[in-house]
């Protein structure tokens, strides 16, 4: 069954109709084709403990970023905004070799509701909420529903969907919402701006000069809804990527992961865990462990900022949180087991972080096994890849075989 759209200028929203030259879908664009191409990638029901789990896509690094907010502020009402509405983090993930070393801002939202019979104004920041509608989406557009539209002012890839499709993504992995929070957690990602600037360091390639990076945009480029008054989840929408998703994917800059294994957690640490997991440890397989330090991570999850002040009880507390996380992807069948290392103060002997290590599962490692040999594939068909091990065969001999 074909699930990639087909869609054409009459079915786009008014508000984009005049905009626009031409559409085009899944089913006739490469570098959709290849986002979307996923037919590969299914467990066996053998091989899962949940039976067969739902394919999406993760960006490389830009998913790897802190880019919700995790603490703090979610939504105000503008009057009670404080001082200080952007966050600043640190940006420091190394993927496929590369180091990415920077920082990354993000500026809240301003968004309308209806509170007793008028329209309030709140500042919105994206949070546990917009991750899980961000997510839902991409999984949207991996199955299909991504097209190319050709606007006056240049190309954007778009998600096409309805209100209802959206709703029953994330009703799949336990995460109903309304259709007016849902609505609202679109707004949201639309609204909020995503600053960044960064260096680009290949580690395995000290001849390359380092590349320099700095952008600014929102998370989601343009949002669009049509329908009639009272028609809920049939209203259509379509909702613009940013051109720095766009571009990731188009340079084929994105990884596999198993979108019900990684949302259908409850807790927000744990999700992010999973879906990092699947990103980086690309090379899990019996035996093979992955380490990270307490501290770090967190840091990178958004739950803490470098310049924290790390007392003994937050220390404790941090500990908790990842001693439940851990609890979680062994549940989930992620990993076997794990184990906690202290990190002492040299001066005071005091434990001022933890380094864990991680088992993988055998599950886990036959999903990656999958995940790996399907991204091979999408990058020999993309051209991003040489194809192994190929035979190579001089002039002469391919003359002999033309006249054989």
């Amino acid at each position: 069954m074909n699930r990639k759209v087909n869609i054409s200028v009459d079915n786009l929203p008014d508000t984009l109709r005049g905009q626009i030259h031409g559409v085009e879908s899944a089913i006739d664009n490469e570098s959709l084709a290849l986002f979307t191409d996923n037919k590969d990638v299914r467990v066996s029901i053998e091989n899962a403990a949940h039976g067969l789990r739902a394919y999406s896509n993760t960006f490389n690094h830009y998913d790897l970023w802190g880019r919700f907010v995790r603490s703090g502020h979610k939504k105000l009402p503008l009057e009670e905004a404080p001082k200080k509405t952007i966050i600043t983090r640190k940006i420091s993930e190394k993927v496929d070799g590369i180091l990415y070393d920077g920082e990354i801002k993000i500026t809240p939202a301003v968004v309308s509701s209806r509170k007793d019979g008028e329209d309030v104004e709140y500042l919105v920041w994206p949070s546990d909420r917009e991750e899980k509608v961000e997510r839902a989406l991409i999984r949207l557009a991996s199955k299909g529903k991504i097209v190319k539209i050709n606007f006056k002012s240049g190309i954007q890839y778009a998600v096409v969907f309805s209100m209802n499709e959206l709703a029953q993504e994330l009703k799949a992995v336990g995460q109903s919402m309304p259709y007016p929070q849902i609505k609202e957690a679109l707004e949201a990602l639309q609204g909020s701006k995503l600053s960044f600037k960064y260096s680009a360091t290949d580690t395995k390639n000290t001849d390359i000069d380092d590349s320099f990076y700095e952008s600014n945009m929102n998370f989601l480029s343009s949002l669009h809804f049509s329908g009639k008054k009272g028609q809920g989840g049939n209203v259509k929408c379509v909702a613009c990527l940013n051109a720095f998703v766009h571009n990731m994917i188009d340079n084929l800059e994105y990884k596999g992961y198993y979108f019900n294994s990684a949302q259908e957690l409850k807790r927000g640490l744990s999700r992010w865990m999973m879906l990092r997991l699947y990103h980086l440890w690309r090379y899990a397989a019996p035996g093979k462990t992955y380490h990270f330090r307490l501290l770090s991570i967190m840091e990178k999850y958004g739950s803490i900022y470098s310049t924290d002040d790390i007392t003994e009880n937050k220390l404790k507390a941090l500990r908790r949180d990842m001693t439940t996380t851990m609890k979680d992807l062994i549940e989930k069948g992620a990993i076997s087991e794990y184990s906690i290392t202290n990190v002492k103060d040299d001066k005071t002997g005091n434990i001022v972080d933890y380094t864990y290590e991680m088992h993988p599962s055998d599950q886990f490692c036959d999903e990656i096994l999958t995940l790996n040999k399907h991204n091979k594939r999408i990058e020999i068909q993309g051209g991003k890849r040489i194809v192994e091990n190929a035979v190579l065969i001089d002039e002469d001999k391919i003359e002999a075989i033309v006249e054989d």
